[in-house]
């Protein structure tokens, strides 16, 4: 059996919201894709968008909010247009 090392993202008074994973649409491995989550900053008391790569849980991007996001915020992934009044992407 090899040994496996758990990756995580951690930073004191942030607390990620939900992420999902979004498959880089030319990745070969079973990683290769972002897990965008939503982060509340509890020291500044704002939230923002946090993109990790998901093969490292490094920081690819982020994006300030000036405001907080509540928790209840959910994701959802389409890999493709959905086609119907209100669902432009």
């Amino acid at each position: 059996m090899e040994a496996q090392t758990a990756t995580y993202f951690s930073v004191h008074g942030h607390s990620p919201g939900e992420a999902i994973f979004v498959p880089n649409p030319n990745g070969a491995a079973e990683d290769d894709g972002v897990l965008p989550s939503v982060v509340l900053d509890g020291c500044a008391e704002k939230s923002y968008l946090l993109v990790l790569d998901a093969k490292t849980m490094k920081e690819a991007v982020r994006a300030d909010v000036d405001c907080v996001v509540s928790f209840g915020f959910h994701w959802v992934y389409q890999s493709r247009a959905v086609e119907g009044p209100g669902t432009d992407i």
